[in-house]
């Protein structure tokens, strides 16, 4: 049995559940991985999947560490072997200068010890079909596609609306999530020929499932909101999970009906603190005095001002203020 087999085995298990995708997407994932295990007499432990992804941050292009898959056998938990790999993956990132790390936490406490901190939320939308936004009509065309036929058209718009803190998505990325992963329904607004917004949608039962919304412009949100809102007499409700900053409550008729909730998301930390200044220096007056006791290289003392001492986690937090996270994962 390869270690690739025998990590899938151990995911199964340990989630008590196929990975979403099933064994094709969980192999198409480590095309893009490093694997990190953990063996005794021969035998996996545990396993950490750090998948090599690229945000954009402060309009420029960085290289993020996705942690993902934290996975022990029960009879091995609490024998120290994730902390392990966590502290080997970190070092090994910064070495590779590798300036973020990203992850969903199953426990926020957890990965607290290992610098990480929560910086990102999610605005999660429950809505009666008949109060969604209607839209209006326009000249643009909305056609559905089929994720070959769209790959170009989606990855030109997404290109196009990133926001600060959010995922750049390459030809991995958009196969992946989108022809390995799971296979929603695309829907592309042109104006002519040029594609100016999408909807990526699924359905669950009576619920119509928005994964993904974004316009270019006021004319290809009110075509999408349209072509969505098309479809209230066939579901009971729309759901979306939106990045934090979307407000589609202001274009809701009746937005007390709504049910609308602020969901924590994912942590970050900064992985090479000298890689992140050289990048994005802090111009505030302030010198900054920062401890991380996972990697020491990152104990840095820079900047003029008023004195401020901060671990790792604090500092990103306070670099990351104002990021987002657009993408469905």
């Amino acid at each position: 049995m390869t270690i690739e087999t025998a990590c899938l085995d151990l995911a199964k298990y340990a989630f008590h559940k196929n990975p979403t995708g099933g064994d094709r997407a969980f192999y198409k994932l480590l095309e893009q991985s490093t694997l990190h295990t953990h063996t005794e007499n021969g035998d996996l432990t545990s396993m950490i999947i750090d998948t090599h992804f690229q945000v954009n941050f402060q309009g420029q292009t960085v290289p993020m560490s996705g942690i993902g898959y934290v996975a022990s056998y029960p009879e091995c938990r609490g024998n120290g072997a994730a902390s392990q790999l966590m502290t080997e993956i970190l070092q090994e990132n910064y070495q590779n200068e590798t300036i973020f790390s990203y992850l969903a936490p199953f426990s926020y406490g957890f990965y607290s010890q290992f610098g990480y901190r929560y910086v990102f939320n999610q605005k999660h939308y429950e809505i009666r079909a008949a109060d969604f936004p209607a839209g209006a009509k326009t000249d643009l065309t909305v056609k559905r596609l089929d994720f070959a036929t769209a790959q170009s058209d989606l990855a030109s718009i997404h290109a196009q609306s990133i926001g600060n803190g959010s995922l750049v998505r390459g030809d991995f990325e958009w196969s992946y999530y989108f022809d390995d992963k799971k296979q929603p329904y695309f829907a592309v607004m042109y104006n002519q020929s040029e594609p100016r917004g999408y909807v990526i949608y699924d359905f669950d039962g009576m619920d119509f499932i928005i994964h993904e919304l974004i316009t270019l412009d006021d004319q290809a949100k009110n075509a999408a909101y349209r072509f969505i809102a098309s479809h209230a007499g066939a579901f009971e409700q729309f759901v979306y999970t939106a990045p934090s900053n979307v407000t589609l409550e202001q274009d809701m008729r009746e937005p007390n009906r709504a049910k609308i909730s602020l969901l924590p998301y994912m942590m970050a930390r900064i992985v090479n603190l000298k890689a992140f200044l050289k990048r994005f220096p802090v111009n505030i007056d302030k010198q900054f005095t920062i401890i991380d006791t996972l990697l020491p290289e990152n104990n840095l003392t820079f900047g003029s001002g008023q004195a401020v001492t901060m671990m790792i986690g604090e500092f990103t937090e306070f670099v990351m203020q104002d990021v987002i996270l657009r993408e469905y994962f």
